[in-house]
């Protein structure tokens, strides 16, 4: 009865959010003028209502029906996403990352040049990037000369230049529905119906975002299958090494990944831990360096330079966490305080990660979030992207607790 009675409310919440956002796209994309967002928001619409409907029929309707909330949710993502994106920003890239990422897949696919070796700023005006949406240097300039994120960034892209996709937020679409699926259906059923909805709490992670061009959706995916793979060290460190080709914010969880295989109960010997660090350890690098290998060859400082621009470069402070108080004048105190105070937290974490694994094993894929919550520059992708990660931690928990064996 319990779990009727949740589904019944992933339902409602999920009719109900439908509602909301089907809405929202019939104002931002003139419905009532446009014939293309008239049809999409009134199949958001109907599948809405659908699943209203549903949350309140007898028991063996609404579980014959237990999937139908994805049809509500993807619809109104799918729709969202187009009317951001094509009506609302016009068709322009709201980030820099994107439209280096695509314009470097561009001159790999069809020049075979080497992106970090180009200058990366006729992208902005192909792009049609605003000046509000780069990232600017302490010297009042823009960061748009280089190309500044390892090669999965760009390469992912590529096939899809050489079939003539023009917009590439529709690969973040599938890369986020890939998401999306891979959660609810790793998920226990008895959870299945509710975990998703945290994604869906607020519109900025499977809608907003997206449509403004942020990538992050790119590293999420391979990391989601690192999680999931974690007694296996060689396919974890297959996906997670994919993952850290995407871009920086993954390689935060390096030094938690190994300390789980070295304190993880389902290894009864020492040597057996240090294998399984070290065929994690060895695949990752494999991975990484197999596709960013190629483009260090004959220019390994340029592409070390261009990699650590987010963590060496002179960029601005920008954030939403307490670096904010020393942007607005409220703190005297500069870029160094706030690189020492996230080193510092780091550190913490990292320590009573060790010593209280037993309590923090399912919690620590959030760390990087919290770490760069403290840095100079913080801003809400550094941590809203860590909720399908929380996402997985439940249900592995979940599992454990189902099991009523001890976690592994």
């Amino acid at each position: 009865m319990d779990n009727l009675f949740i589904l019944r409310l992933a339902f409602l919440f999920t009719g109900q959010f439908a509602l909301y956002e089907g809405f929202q796209d019939w104002n931002r994309g003139g419905a009532d003028s446009n014939p293309i967002v008239a049809v999409l928001v009134l199949a958001v619409y109907a599948s809405a209502v659908m699943v209203l409907a549903l949350s309140l029929m007898p028991k063996e309707l609404i579980l014959r029906f237990r999937h139908f909330p994805l049809i509500p949710f993807i619809l109104a993502t799918l729709t969202g996403v187009y009317v951001v994106a094509e009506i609302s920003y016009q068709g322009s890239y709201r980030t820099d990352v994107l439209a280096f990422s695509q314009y470097a897949a561009m001159l790999f696919a069809n020049q075979g040049l080497n992106p970090y070796l180009q200058d990366m700023s006729k992208s902005l005006a192909l792009f049609r990037v605003q000046p509000s949406d780069l990232t600017p240097l302490t010297s009042g300039a823009y960061a748009t000369m280089t190309f500044q994120y390892p090669s999965l960034q760009f390469l992912v892209f590529v096939p899809f230049v050489l079939l003539g996709l023009q917009d590439m937020r529709w690969v973040l679409v599938a890369f986020e529905l890939g998401v999306l699926f891979t959660l609810y259906f790793h998920s226990p059923e008895a959870i299945r119906p509710m975990i998703i909805l945290p994604m869906f709490a607020g519109t900025d992670l499977m809608i907003n975002f997206t449509a403004s061009s942020v990538t992050d959706m790119l590293w999420v995916l391979p990391l989601l299958f690192a999680a999931f793979n974690l007694k296996k060290p060689l396919t974890s460190g297959l996906y997670y090494g994919l993952a850290c080709c995407f871009k920086q914010i993954p390689w935060l969880l390096a030094p938690f990944l190994l300390i789980y295989y070295l304190r993880a109960k389902g290894t009864r010997t020492r040597n057996e831990r240090f294998a399984n660090i070290s065929k994690f350890t060895l695949v990752t690098a494999l991975v990484f360096f197999s596709l960013n290998l190629p483009f260090m060859i004959g220019a390994a400082s340029v592409w070390f330079r261009n990699i650590l621009t987010p963590i060496s470069g002179d960029l601005v402070a920008l954030s939403q966490g307490p670096s904010n108080l020393a942007v607005v004048g409220l703190l005297p105190v500069g870029r160094v305080f706030f690189t020492a105070l996230a080193v510092g937290v780091l550190l913490v974490l990292i320590v009573n990660f060790y010593v209280h694994f037993d309590k923090l094993r399912y919690i620590f894929w959030v760390f990087p979030g919290v770490i760069l919550w403290f840095s100079y520059r913080s801003l809400t992708n550094y941590v809203i992207y860590w909720m399908p990660l929380m996402l997985v931690s439940l249900i592995l928990w979940y599992r454990d607790e189902l099991r009523g064996a001890k976690p592994t």
